[in-house]
């Protein structure tokens, strides 16, 4: 029997491209197909990651026009939506999935995925299962639709994902996706932390904190901003980098100027490519995450790996049942969790230390080698097969 073939299609983050490298190195035949309009997006652009990349792609990174966002049974409008998706050839995005084998669908792209008549695994980045597939607008119906049709569905280790999964009978397993360990290391060399007693925190979540809804989870940045103002009064030496990027970017804007932390306060706007990204995690004593969701977003791996203490509020009885070690971060939810965490950082020796094994616990759950050969193994288990 050949070996599979793999389509990842959807590339938010970088999480697709990035997985369908590695899995190339374990010799899986993996190609990822990336929205022409992520491109437009640094965080989703491969050449922020590796610049110059797409000036001489590699043949497994295809990219294709915007997939339509409500096509259901896309079968008797094949021949009015061919020329929108003409690619590779004369074929269309939709016949060109049908040659894969297993098709893993980041955050429900495509959303005709279940038409295409291959098994899929959709995996899910957060508010598509834990908000939008709990709706009963036509979206969320469709995103419902998706992950309860999918022969698997990966989520993160937070209660609301894991109560979604439960709630729509869904064939759900947590995967530790791999981060690029490589790409993101440890490196001392931008900043001496030796030469200022300044505390650094940075901060590169989006920011989304006044829209409070029950069924909706916000990334709580108003908390860290008024934690650190309390530091600041204090009269403790930090200083706060954030980047200006969410909706709730004006509203930030005038929370700084109420808290009169102007000063003390460093916004960056525009567009940050993950090499930019990396270089700031590298500055920075700390990495602020998110105080919402009860769980890591992408930046919390990230500023791990690079060996900086991570502020981010956990659900330590969620995150248990996934790690048999917790992970060592600054866990807070509060305002006043926040402070104290930020307080503790002040100590460079305790910071360090905390960075250093935060490394190696990204090592052992989310490094390249192990984190791949885990998914490669759920793949086989959705196809009743090897893959390579």
């Amino acid at each position: 029997m050949p070996p599979a073939r793999v389509a990842l299609v959807g590339n938010l983050a970088n999480l697709a491209y990035q997985t369908c490298k590695f899995l190339r190195r374990k010799g899986v035949k993996a190609d990822v197909f990336i929205d022409q309009a992520e491109l437009s997006y640094a965080t989703s652009n491969p050449d922020s990651h590796d610049p110059g990349i797409l000036q001489h792609p590699p043949d497994w990174l295809k990219t294709v026009p915007r997939a339509p966002q409500t096509l259901r049974v896309w079968t008797p409008l094949r021949k009015l939506w061919s020329a929108a998706f003409n690619n590779l050839s004369d074929f269309s995005l939709l016949h060109t999935l049908r040659r894969y084998d297993l098709i893993v669908s980041y955050c429900c792209a495509p959303w005709f995925v279940q038409e295409i008549g291959r098994p899929y695994i959709s995996w899910a980045t957060g508010s598509d299962l834990r908000e939008l597939a709990m709706t009963g607008s036509p979206k969320g119906r469709h995103a419902r639709s998706i992950f309860q049709h999918a022969q698997m569905v990966f989520h993160g280790p937070d209660p609301a994902s894991l109560e979604a999964a439960n709630a729509l009978k869904l064939k759900s397993s947590f995967v530790f996706f791999p981060v690029d360990t490589e790409f993101y290391f440890p490196n001392d060399t931008l900043r001496d932390r030796t030469s200022t007693d300044e505390l650094l925190v940075f901060h590169p979540s989006n920011l989304d904190w006044t829209y409070q809804k029950e069924d909706r989870w916000t990334k709580g940045n108003d908390k860290l901003f008024r934690a650190f103002a309390r530091l600041v009064r204090d009269g403790h030496n930090a200083r706060l980098v954030y980047l200006e990027r969410g909706p709730d970017t004006e509203a930030t804007r005038e929370l700084v100027k109420d808290l009169e932390i102007e000063q003390s306060v460093e916004a960056i706007s525009g567009s940050v490519s993950r090499v930019k990204l990396r270089d700031l995690y590298y500055m920075a004593d700390v990495v602020a995450d998110q105080f919402g969701h009860t769980s890591f977003g992408q930046i919390g791996l990230e500023a791990m790996s690079c060996g900086r203490p991570v502020l981010v509020d956990l659900d330590i009885k969620t995150i248990s049942l996934y790690y048999d070690e917790l992970p060592p971060v600054l866990n807070c939810g509060t305002e006043d969790e926040i402070y104290a965490h930020l307080k503790a950082a002040l100590d460079r020796e305790y910071r360090r230390g905390l960075g250093r094994h935060a490394r190696i616990w990204i090592m052992k759950y989310h490094g390249i080698e192990g984190a791949t050969v885990e998914l490669i193994k759920r793949f086989e288990t959705v196809l009743g097969r090897g893959i390579v």
